[in-house]
């Protein structure tokens, strides 16, 4: 199929995209690297009036330190953070897992992060990191933290005329341990569970906790009933488990061609111990 008819502006600056966004509002899409829009646009799944393409605009595209954290532009492509030297275990786990090679040299990590797809990687991972985004419009700039990001399938808190301008990845300091945790069917296919933890040790004890899940509801989700298991634990292979347990007992899941809901939770149960217990290696160096 082909996209339904529509206007198309390459913006020339931020200012040029929040303009056009502030007057044409939900009626008006960005262009960033277009690995889901163009698709969903040829589905006629979203029948857009304006394309914005934002591909040109300068100041996007960076990595940066930023106060303990990682600031990463709205235009960096998903290959550029795969290969960024210095790069968080974590997310250098979840990034092979984001699309196909090719499509990894044009999606963009602003693109995926707004998106809102469910069973996203960089999603649920920026939201068990802490993470937030910056976002802009005429009114002025926000941080939204992840917590807030998602409220929905490909739905999320940003307002119809705010442009994502980068997002800020909080940086592991000594004593802390992330890890990520992911089945498909083939290498490439949509998510059919996937984990993240993030926690904090000292003298044999976890201290604090965080844990996501993602392609099991309607949008990334953290899971308090996991991370109290491990927070106040021991290090070591029970308090893995227990989390694990926590999590598929906490997980609704959901029913689709590729799987059952009760597959699923068992699934991110099994996934929520593998990262727990890869997190606990990493937070002991």
């Amino acid at each position: 199929m082909k996209p339904a008819p529509f206007a198309y502006e390459r913006a020339e600056s931020v200012e040029h995209v929040l303009g056009l966004l502030g007057e044409h509002g939900d009626q008006a899409s960005v262009l960033a690297g277009g690995q889901s829009l163009v698709p969903m646009m040829n589905m006629r799944q979203v029948r857009p009036a304006l394309v914005v393409d934002i591909t040109r605009i300068g100041g996007l595209g960076a990595i940066e330190p930023d106060d303990g954290e990682l600031r990463v532009g709205a235009l960096v492509t998903q290959f550029a953070l795969e290969r960024h030297d210095g790069l968080e275990p974590a997310v250098a786990e979840c990034l092979p897992y984001t699309g196909h090679y090719v499509t990894r040299h044009r999606g963009t990590v602003g693109g995926s992060v707004a998106h809102g797809e469910p069973r996203a990687e960089l999603p649920l991972l920026l939201l068990t990191l802490g993470g937030s985004a910056r976002v802009r419009s005429v009114r002025g700039a926000r941080d939204v933290p992840a917590e807030e990001l998602y409220v929905g399938a490909y739905q999320t808190s940003l307002a119809a005329d705010e442009l994502l301008v980068h997002t800020s990845w909080p940086v592991a300091v000594p004593g802390e341990g992330r890890a990520f945790a992911e089945l498909a069917q083939r290498h490439g296919d949509y998510t059919l569970a996937c984990a993240a933890c993030h926690l904090r040790i000292a003298d044999g004890r976890i201290l604090a906790a965080r844990v996501g899940v993602g392609a099991t509801a309607d949008r990334p989700l953290l899971v308090p009933e996991a991370a109290r298991e491990l927070e106040g634990s021991s290090v070591g292979e029970a308090a893995a488990r227990a989390a694990g347990a926590a999590a598929e007992a906490a997980i609704e899941g959901y029913d689709d061609l590729h799987a059952s809901a009760a597959y699923r939770r068992r699934l991110a149960g099994v996934l929520v111990a593998r990262a727990a217990r890869q997190a606990m290696e990493r937070a002991r160096g």
